[in-house]
């Protein structure tokens, strides 16, 4: 079984309360003002914090009935509760997918501040004198950068089930992504509507790096997670005109997105500097434009002022959320199928639920010894059922299977049943001529659990797989830090192979192949 991991420990020590701080933490408890996190977060019980470390334990049990990878939350400037799931563990930079937008978002605040960009009412056409725009009317004139912000461009746009005919995909799919965009015919009046389209913040980044001369990564590091202390970032996506996805793309570790919320709740100021304009902060918070869902929205974040929160939120469950009133803030990641996930009005109303007052509460030994269990059960990875092996299992270990032509590049694959560390290793296409093919390789949990790979460029595999039947294996790949899980089973009949893939972004792929060993 993988090993606990619990980040707050609670020891009782001749009925002493110790709290005991691990690398990367500075421990304190003590009331009063809370250090700037920008070398490292103070933690403290939820109960010196005015919370109740009951109601905690009953939130990491729930969330973790969905497949979330972490749950953190800060109150007063300190963390009052950092949960990780198996098979996730602390440190690993998780990918915040649509979080990004907001982001990007701040970074075009700097651009304001730094007096790189007029104003967010300038027309967004006369930003790109470059490119030879297409479809110019009345309506195309007036879209400025709010409008961008706000997702109320009025660009004729197509975003709900990411099948290759939408917009969103055909982006991604042009030579010139941020020239595709600002293409588009217009299909209403600027600031007319909420209509959610990734292709706005695509050109906000594309701004960022007409106006800086940087990418919005290189940008960021400088301006804003430089001076928050930010470390983990990684942002991938950069396309041939160098500019990186304004979108999705963006990698950071939870600590470190809290520390991003957390210069929000302080209304963009951060250790005596207001990194982007406090008027910034309020039009987030306040969501000046009726959106989907019952949410309100502005400034690419997502807000529900009657329950006093605003947050970025990313698809399978990645958000960052500021609760003002009640000095919190809130770092989650998952890897939810669509239909899968923690509502969020039902997780503000729980960590409400949880604030009991502004000041210390008397210590409660009890109720803090079962948060310290419940982090404990969520890094402790529960055995899915198993299949009993076939004979089969044997036949097919270390044979190599030559797989047709296919839309996921896949060439090859063998699985290594029979060794004492079971494994997997497949061969792609890669359209490089200097190097046409690539090898992935990982260890694989036949025991019900995960069996976590040694860290690879890409990440860290975590995969395990089981019998379904005596012809079919299936298995359940994962890299941790990124929200997304692969679902191959494998139906096997002498010589020959049917693979079904499924991931939880909703790609789907058969394949068929066969081995001449």
């Amino acid at each position: 079984m993988p090993r606990m991991r619990t980040v707050i420990a609670i020891v009782l020590l001749g009925g002493l309360q110790c709290l005991i701080a691990p690398a990367g933490f500075a421990a304190d408890g003590e009331s009063g003002e809370a250090a700037w996190p920008t070398k490292a977060w103070s933690v403290s019980t939820p109960e010196e914090q005015g919370m109740q470390s009951g109601a905690l334990a009953r939130l990491v049990e729930t969330v973790g009935s969905y497949p979330q990878d972490s749950l953190l939350i800060v109150r007063h400037g300190k963390i009052v509760l950092d949960a990780y799931y198996a098979p996730y563990q602390p440190n690993v930079t998780h990918d915040l997918r649509s979080v990004t937008k907001s982001v990007v978002s701040t970074l075009t605040a700097i651009e304001i501040r730094n007096g790189q960009l007029e104003s967010v009412d300038h027309p967004v056409i006369d930003l790109f004198p470059d490119k030879p725009i297409q479809n110019i009317d009345e309506n195309k004139k007036a879209m400025t950068v709010q409008h961008l912000l706000d997702m109320t461009s009025g660009i004729e746009w197509t975003e709900k089930a990411y099948t290759p005919d939408e917009a969103v995909m055909r982006m991604y799919q042009a030579p010139d992504r941020t020239a595709f965009v600002l293409n588009q015919p217009m299909s209403s009046t600027p600031g007319a509507k909420f209509y959610y389209n990734s292709g706005n913040p695509y050109v906000l980044s594309a701004l960022i790096t007409a106006k800086t001369g940087q990418n919005a990564l290189d940008f960021a590091k400088k301006e804003l997670f430089g001076p928050l202390g930010i470390t983990s970032a990684r942002w991938g996506g950069v396309d041939a005109q160098g500019v990186t996805d304004g979108e999705a793309g963006l990698s950071l570790a939870p600590h470190d997105m809290a520390r991003f919320g957390y210069l929000y709740l302080h209304n963009g100021m951060w250790e005596g500097k207001q990194i982007i304009p406090s008027s910034w902060v309020d039009r987030a918070r306040l969501g000046k434009v009726a959106a989907t869902f019952g949410f309100r929205y502005a400034n690419l974040w997502w807000s529900l002022p009657e329950k006093g929160a605003y947050m970025g939120l990313g698809r399978h469950s990645q958000l960052i959320m500021v609760l003002p009133k009640l000095d919190i803030v809130v770092a989650m990641t998952g890897v939810l199928r669509d239909d899968q996930h923690y509502p969020t009005s039902r997780l503000i109303d729980d960590i409400v639920g949880a604030v009991k007052s502004d000041q210390p509460l008397p210590p409660d030994p009890i109720a803090q010894s079962l948060l310290t269990a419940s982090i404990g059960q969520a890094a402790t990875e529960r055995p899915s059922p198993l299949g009993e092996a076939p004979e089969l299992a044997k036949q097919i270990s270390g044979k190599t299977y030559q797989l047709d032509s296919n839309t996921l590049k896949v060439k090859t694959f063998s699985l290594n049943l029979t060794d004492p560390d079971p494994s997997w290793v497949i061969t792609t296409e890669t359209g490089k001529p200097e190097r046409p093919t690539a090898q992935f390789s990982g260890l694989l949990g036949l025991d019900g659990v995960f069996r976590k790979s040694p860290p690879a460029a890409y990440g860290i595999n975590a995969t395990k797989g089981r019998w379904v039947n005596e012809r079919a294996f299936m298995i359940e790949r994962r890299i941790l830090g990124f929200s997304q899980m692969q679902f191959w089973t494998l139906t096997f009949d002498a010589n020959q192979v049917d693979i079904h893939f499924e991931n939880t972004d909703g790609t789907r792929a058969e394949l068929h192949g066969e081995t001449k060993d």
